[in-house]
């Protein structure tokens, strides 16, 4: 009965002991659930001051608005790209975004079609109003939030101020059309080729002066243009070597072959375009056809041959009527030329001058030998026969397809500025300027050499006898500038 009691009292006690040791342990629970609650409230508001920093602190433009266009919040940069003073001042404005910030509500709409889509939109670009009313290009990266049952309760993302970029974009792409408007309708032709001879780009112009029928064909075709362009493939290395050691190249001429095989003279100016590295990326420039340059020179190289050669022959026939003379023509030919040259006259001119001055005295040809070598003065009837020349030799001249005026030079060279003259006793401005320098180149030639009838009177009296007369009989720039080159070659001499 004893240790039945005994056992009761134990059992009551371990019953106690249990029972004290469970809620002990419900209390640890507790505060363990206590704690890590804590701790997760003050996780959720160190992540809840973190992600407000963001918000609060980020450049992009960050917000949340409803799905019929009112906001619900945005971030001090949102408020700030739209130009508004707050946040709150921004949300209390707006009260509908489709209407109030988009240019174009169009863009509001497929906006909205595509995050009920998608869910996400990323990149989406649109114009939009300031406060102000000026305008500003933003790219929206949003998406839906849904509740449970996939209803959008609200949208959120970000916006980014793009309006810089844009304007540099369109600046860019005026500035592209702007060139390409001209290296497609350029007259001469614009390339860009790599320095191993392969095209990168052509304009229209440079094919059709190769003869192919578009950009495209001739990139097509042309991969070794050395080879299949240049008659002389060492005039490609020659143009790569100046190009390498000057940077830049102009006017530089080649002979090369059109598609059809035929010839062609072309004029390349280009420069070289490097990367960061000093590496030749490729060489660009401009080339001209300028076959019908080259050709008309080469024609008139060949005419101006032979024209020296007739002209030549002439003179000689006049020295062998007129021995007496000898190399007369050629001098006064000289010294005119330098005269002209001194004048700053231009090349074409000066050249006639100096054919001109190679047959001034043709029309002594129907003058009679005796005459033109008589050792004695002449009779006033001699003279008078002299005095035929000029126009003899330009009724030879005036029909024999010389450039103009060589004829007329030969018709005035005896002309004076006070129309004492002859053969037509002209004055002053109506006597050409070609003719009054031939006038004192033939004066200064004839008094300083020899002639049959009297010995050479030197060079001063030549010098002496236009400088006297300068401004009365002889072009006063002539005498001039006759006179300083005798003195500055003798100097030099």
């Amino acid at each position: 009965m004893k240790d039945r009691a005994k056992t009761k009292k134990q059992l009551q006690s371990e019953r106690a002991g249990t029972y004290l040791g469970a809620e002990k342990q419900a209390l640890s629970e507790l505060e363990h659930q206590i704690t890590e609650r804590q701790h997760a409230e003050e996780a959720l508001h160190q992540s809840e001051a973190k992600y407000r920093s963001i918000f609060e602190n980020a450049v992009e433009g960050i917000f949340q608005s409803t799905p019929d266009s009112q906001l619900i919040a945005v971030n001090p940069a949102m408020a700030r790209i739209f130009g508004f003073a707050s946040p709150e001042e921004m949300v209390r404005e707006v009260t509908n975004i489709g209407q109030q910030l988009y240019i174009n509500y169009e863009n509001r709409r497929r906006f909205e079609k595509l995050l009920a889509e998608h869910g996400t939109v990323r990149g989406f670009e649109a114009q939009f109003y300031r406060k102000d009313g000026s305008t500003l290009w933003g790219s929206l990266n949003v998406r839906a939030v849904r509740d449970g049952t996939g209803n959008i309760l609200y949208y959120e993302g970000m916006l980014e101020d793009i309006t810089v970029r844009k304007q540099i974009e369109e600046e860019l792409r005026r500035s592209e059309e702007k060139y390409r408007n001209i290296f497609e309708n350029a007259s001469e032709g614009i390339f860009q080729i790599t320095p191993d001879g392969r095209y990168l780009s052509v304009n229209p112009s440079l094919a059709k002066i190769h003869g192919y029928s578009s950009p495209e064909e001739m990139l097509l075709t042309v991969t070794d243009i050395a080879h299949q362009l240049y008659v002389d493939p060492s005039r490609r290395a020659e143009l790569k070597r100046l190009l390498e050691e000057n940077g830049s190249v102009k006017d530089f001429e080649i002979m090369m072959r059109r598609k059809d095989r035929g010839l062609q003279w072309v004029s390349v100016t280009s420069h070289v375009v490097k990367d960061a590295n000093g590496e030749i990326i490729y060489y660009e420039g401009t080339l001209q056809d300028i076959t019908s340059r080259k050709f008309t020179a080469e024609e008139l190289g060949n005419l101006r041959n032979s024209l020296r050669g007739i002209i030549s022959a002439m003179s000689s026939m006049i020295e062998i009527k007129d021995p007496g003379t000898s190399g007369h023509q050629q001098r006064v030919s000289e010294i005119a030329a330098a005269i002209a040259g001194e004048m700053g006259l231009a090349h074409d001119t000066i050249e006639h001058i100096r054919v001109a001055g190679m047959i001034h005295d043709a029309g002594k040809i129907s003058v009679p030998a005796e005459i033109l070598s008589k050792p004695a003065s002449l009779t006033e009837a001699e003279y008078n026969l002299i005095k035929v020349h000029p126009q003899a030799g330009y009724d030879m001249l005036k029909d024999a397809g010389l450039p103009y005026p060589i004829a007329d030079m030969v018709l005035q060279h005896h002309e004076r500025l006070d129309g004492s003259g002859y053969p037509q006793g002209l004055k002053g401005p109506d006597i050409l300027l070609e003719a009054r320098i031939l006038a004192v180149a033939d004066v200064v030639e004839a008094i300083a050499s020899p002639r049959p009838y009297r010995p050479a009177r030197g060079q001063d009296a030549a010098l002496d006898e236009i400088t006297k007369d300068k401004g009365i009989l002889f072009d006063p720039e002539a005498v001039s500038i006759c006179v300083r080159l005798f003195r500055k070659k003798n100097e030099v001499g």
